[in-house]
């Protein structure tokens, strides 16, 4: 874990409560907050391409009709994500129910969903207001999920977790009261601590499920991570869960163990590279008693390919062995990204305003280079620098690590064309 010697937006606990949330799908999240608690979240969200546009509830045609943003001034401000109540001094003192039912109201007639989530900002979270009550008795029991406080100043997994703990408790278990299981065929898992706050999300999910099929493994939901409520009803028919995320993941395990009597495995970080990637793909078909030998069959050959552009970029440069880099992000992505580059490239770690290759969010290379510093940055999470992904990339499994050698190489040898 590199120091942190800019004093660049990282992402709280707050941020962890939200984007947990919004990785279900057709969720609308309402921030019980200031204005300045939600804009943060509302224009990052921007990024996220599994997100679809609003619809209009079903009208008498039964066609889901796109919303025009144009009309959703009020709570929404004219963006896609994270209506908030937009609180003041008026509403610490004598309350936010009125506020709250306001736009639950307005987002009940205006929009269609599945789930509602209300996240109290900290400050709202001293008020004290029953938000359960209120939301119960404007949308009816199931649809809605409240967290009651964020923790400002914990991480952004243990957000993630308290969401998720909310999410499995409120919802779930009520999901699972009701469902009748189905006839399975095959092994399951569950993704535990998969996050939609990464840059390449959507490709990174994509990739997990590629290399378990490859083992023979379906991922029966990915929890938070674009999770349907249908995935989270059958999330007890899995055979096992997988926890990608420690710190973010395994308090809903134990959750799921306790009442589903489903085994978990708490992975040893993001399988970022090669290696990481062999080593957990063997504990998860160890624990399932199932092969992973297509895997590192195919990991054999990503290796092959990868080691021949590398050689021809050191034959004429030196390089990658050598040159400096920093990570920022969370916990367990500067432990997977530094080990990867580290053992596998010869890299070494160095401190953001040292360093050659910065991997990061925007607001650390935005920052860096408004210090002139020449360096090559590489996104790993939210919010992005603007590039538009048409394409689904990664940087898990055998194909991220392609990807993320790929991104090494062509920034060091554009580095070396400016020098």
């Amino acid at each position: 874990m590199t120091g942190r010697c800019l004093k660049s937006i990282t992402p709280d606990s707050l941020t962890g409560v939200i984007f947990a949330l919004e990785g279900m799908r057709n969720t609308v999240v309402l921030l019980n907050g200031p204005m300045g608690c939600r804009f943060y979240h509302s224009t990052t969200s921007r990024f996220l391409l599994t997100r679809p546009l609003l619809k209009l509830p079903v009208g008498e045609s039964g066609e889901k009709v796109p919303v025009d943003y144009n009309c959703l001034n009020s709570w929404f401000f004219r963006q896609e994500r994270v209506p908030c109540t937009c609180l003041d001094g008026f509403d610490y003192v004598y309350g936010t129910k009125e506020k709250v039912g306001e736009a639950l109201t307005f987002i009940r007639n205006s929009v269609d969903f599945d789930l509602l989530a209300v996240v109290n900002s900290p400050g709202a979270s001293l008020i004290g207001d029953d938000l359960r009550e209120t939301a119960g008795k404007i949308l009816g029991p199931g649809r809605t999920v409240i967290v009651e406080t964020a923790g400002f100043s914990e991480t952004f997994a243990f957000g993630w977790s308290r969401a998720a703990m909310a999410l499995l408790e409120q919802v779930g278990t009520e999901l699972w009261r009701k469902r009748q299981p189905e006839k399975r065929t095959g092994k399951r898992v569950n993704l535990l601590g998969l996050s939609i706050w990464q840059r390449y999300f959507e490709g990174d999910l994509a990739e997990l499920r590629r290399l378990f099929a490859l083992c023979g493994v379906q991922v029966n939901a990915a929890l938070c991570a674009d999770c349907s409520a249908d995935e989270l009803a059958r999330m007890p028919e899995a055979d096992l869960n997988v926890v990608l995320d420690p710190e973010a993941g395994t308090a809903a395990a134990r959750f799921l163990e306790d009442r589903c009597g489903t085994p978990y495995v708490v992975c040893g970080g993001l399988p970022i590279g090669f290696s990481a990637t062999e080593r957990m793909f063997e504990e998860i078909c160890a624990a399932l008693g199932v092969s992973c030998l297509a895997l590192k069959e195919e990991s054999e050959r990503a290796r092959a390919r990868a080691w021949y552009r590398i050689d021809q970029v050191f034959a004429t440069s030196g390089k990658p062995r050598g040159v400096t880099f920093c990570v920022e992000g969370s916990a367990v992505q500067e432990q997977a990204y530094t080990a990867f580059l580290t053992d596998y490239l010869g890299m070494e770690p160095a401190e953001p305003e040292q360093a050659e290759l910065v991997f990061g969010d925007a607001n650390l290379i935005a920052g860096l280079m408004l210090k002139n510093r020449r360096f090559c940055g590489i996104e790993i999470s939210l919010p992005g620098m603007g590039y538009i992904d048409l394409v689904p990339k990664t940087h898990l499994g055998i194909r991220g690590a392609l990807f993320l050698i790929e991104q090494v190489l062509n920034g060091l040898m554009s580095r070396l064309q400016d020098e």
